[in-house]
Order: C-alpha cells, then sequence, then structure tokens
C-alpha cells in the first residue's frame, strides 16, 4: 500500500504543533508563463536590487543593467563575469526578502554583459501578492505613440520617398501662385524656429509689419523674432517684404510636423492665403499615404492619470525620444481593454530615476469632448 507524503510528515512529526509549522514551511511555488505577467513583475522589482546568475544551488553574483519591454518581448540586460553560454539563464532577483527566478533565453554575449529574454518566473504565491501591492500602476495604458521628434526620424529615413512624391509635386503648384516659398518638413536636427513656434501653439502663423485695418490674423510672429531669427536664414526673401503665412501641416489634425511657408512682396490677398491652406492639407492627406510608419502600438503602463496630467516611468531609452520636455506627444489612452480616445499632451518634465528608468510628465492638451467625456467616466 502506497504511503503519501503527508504520512510521512506524520511519522517524522509526531506532534501536532510540529506538524502545523512544518505544513507552514512549504510554500506553494507557482511558474508564471504569460508574458504579460512575467512582464508586469520584472518592470516592477528590477533594478531595486542586484541579482544573481543560479547554477544548480550555487549563486554567481550578477550586475543589473537594464530591463526593457520591446516589441520582441522582454529584455534583460546583466553584467557577470560567469563564462559558460548556456541556452538558457535562471537569474534570481530579491524582493522583500523573497526569490523571484526568471527562466531566460541566451541571446548573446558582449565581454561582461549578457543578453536575455525573459521567458517565465517561478516564484511562490506570497511574493507574487507582494508584488502585486507594491505595484502602483493603474488599469490605464498609453498606446499608439506619435512625436514630432519620431516623425522626424521618420521623415528622416524616407527622405528620398517623401521628396520625390510630396515636395516635388507641391513645389510647382507653389510656384504657379508665388515666386517666393517653401515646404519644410519635420528633420532630425531640425531647430527651426517656426516649427517651435507652431509645436507650442499648431495655429497659422502670419508676419507683416503692416497688416490691414480689419485684418485679424490668429497668431503673430513677434517682429523682433522674425527679424532676428528667421529672416536671416531665408534663402529668398522680396527687397520689400510686406507680408508672409506660415501655414502648418498637421498629422492627424494636431501635431505639427512641417509647414508651408509665402513671403510676398505685398499683402497676402485671401485667395492666395486659401490656396495655401489647400496646399497644407493636401499635404497631410499625401503623407499618410506613403506608408510612413509613425506609430508604435505597444500599451505602457500608466502610473497617475487625472483629467490634467498623465505620468508614467519608462525603461525603453529607446521610447525617451517620445518624451523630450517640450514635446507634443499624440497617442491613445486604454483602461484594461477599453479604449477611451485619442489625447495630445505636452512633455513637462522627465527624471531620471536611475537603474535605467524615467519618470515623465505631461499636461494634458485641448480634448474633444467624447474623448474627454470617456477619461472623466473611466476615472470615477
Amino acid at each position: 500500500m502506497p504511503v503519501s507524503p503527508a504520512q510521512i510528515i506524520d511519522l517524522l512529526c509526531p506532534l501536532f504543533s510540529l506538524r502545523i509549522e512544518r505544513y507552514a514551511l512549504l510554500p506553494i511555488m507557482v511558474r508564471v508563463n504569460q508574458i504579460p505577467q512575467v512582464h508586469q513583475i520584472l518592470n516592477t522589482v528590477m533594478g531595486k536590487k542586484p541579482c544573481s546568475i543560479l547554477v544548480e544551488d550555487a549563486e554567481h553574483p550578477a550586475g543589473f543593467i537594464s530591463y526593457t519591454l520591446l516589441t520582441t518581448g522582454p529584455e534583460l540586460k546583466i553584467r557577470t563575469q560567469f563564462l559558460n553560454s548556456p541556452t538558457e539563464r535562471r537569474v534570481l532577483v530579491r524582493h522583500n526578502k523573497k526569490r523571484i527566478v526568471a527562466i531566460c533565453r541566451f541571446l548573446l554575449r558582449n565581454g561582461p554583459t549578457e543578453i536575455l529574454h525573459p521567458q517565465a518566473l517561478e516564484i511562490t504565491d506570497d511574493v507574487k501578492k507582494d508584488v502585486a501591492e507594491t505595484d502602483n500602476s493603474t488599469p490605464f495604458f498609453m498606446t499608439n505613440l506619435t512625436s514630432s521628434k519620431e516623425i522626424a526620424f521618420v521623415i528622416e529615413a524616407n527622405r528620398k520617398k517623401v521628396n520625390g512624391f510630396v515636395i516635388n509635386f507641391f513645389d510647382s503648384e507653389l510656384k504657379n501662385l508665388v515666386p517666393y516659398h517653401k515646404i519644410f518638413l519635420a528633420s532630425g536636427d531640425a531647430s527651426d524656429t517656426r516649427l517651435k513656434n507652431l509645436v507650442r501653439n499648431p495655429r497659422i502663423i502670419y508676419y507683416s509689419p503692416d497688416p490691414p485695418a480689419k485684418f485679424n490674423p490668429r497668431q503673430y510672429f513677434p517682429q523682433d523674432t522674425y527679424l532676428a531669427e528667421i529672416q536671416k536664414s531665408d534663402l529668398k526673401v522680396p527687397a520689400h517684404l510686406l507680408g508672409e503665412v506660415t501655414v502648418p501641416i498637421l498629422y492627424k489634425q494636431k501635431l505639427p510636423i512641417g509647414y508651408v511657408q509665402v513671403n510676398t512682396p505685398r499683402f497676402v490677398e485671401d485667395p492666395i492665403f486659401q490656396s495655401v491652406k489647400k496646399i497644407a492639407t493636401a499635404l497631410e492627406t499625401q503623407l499618410r499615404k506613403i506608408g510612413l510608419i509613425l506609430e508604435e502600438p505597444r500599451a505602457l503602463p500608466v502610473q497617475k492619470i487625472d483629467m490634467q496630467s498623465v505620468q508614467m516611468e519608462i525603461a525603453d531609452r529607446l521610447l525617451l525620444r517620445h518624451f523630450q520636455p517640450g514635446l507634443v506627444v499624440l497617442f491613445r489612452v486604454q483602461k484594461h481593454q477599453e479604449s477611451l480616445g485619442q489625447f495630445s499632451a505636452t512633455v513637462t518634465n522627465s527624471a531620471n530615476l536611475g537603474g535605467g528608468r524615467t519618470r515623465v510628465t505631461l499636461e494634458f492638451q485641448e480634448m474633444d469632448a467624447m474623448s474627454e467625456l470617456n477619461l472623466e467616466e473611466a476615472l470615477k
């Protein structure tokens, strides 16, 4: 007749109190295989404590470098002098005096640095509960990131395609309207004054030293700004400049990614003004048609969110190009699996937390009515 493990423990521990204590020392070990759960746990604990490489029962010290969630999955970088190259690494992380073992696929080694892809976790129920309680993320996520910096990189990488399909076509059309003009699209190293003004306030810019009495433009270039910074950078400026119109090229009606600029030796008449607006709108449409990949559909956890601002912690260094102070970011917000709408926000603060992590704060710009209502309901 087979003997059960409980009967063996009873034979070894005759005292009832000792039996209870013995059972209490047997934590339930579980294996976490779902990548979102693996990421949520590692994202909470990584970078806070040193880690070790486990080989059977032996621990080999390792230094934490970074933990990142890529499109291919989680990526862990550590520094170690343990030189064997297995197909699998077992990395031990301690959290509040408890153990978490990450089972990782070994990718490559460069000197003392190893790149590993976490596949699963060995963890006890109490640790899993502890991690869930210390994780300060909300059920909100940010997806479909697009920033002016991201668009600049994409346009720069596809410069030949963009120039051939967009610039040359509309360049000839503009020449029939005005002799002095420029089509500018965001580039990776751009420090263009007009674009900076448009990013802060994406409205049409009009400059004239003597506008007509009934003309009421929505945005002026200050004259000192124009004379000090803009005029010197223009290659073709009429000898007797009386007007300039800068019409933004917008991505999804919110994010300035360039402009059409017209200089004229006379006040810009309304037909020309309307034609330039139509060309800018056509440019927006054409840019969407030529297959530029401008969005990242990953889901990033949000730490804090209200009707005015949103706060996040970023571990992927590549994502920091979106979150430089002053940049406008376009994104979608979802709660669990429910999409709340499209939003735009300005990055107001970026703070390095150490351990490869950065906290960023964004302030919402004006919302459309439906997105505002959805967010308000979700926050309740």
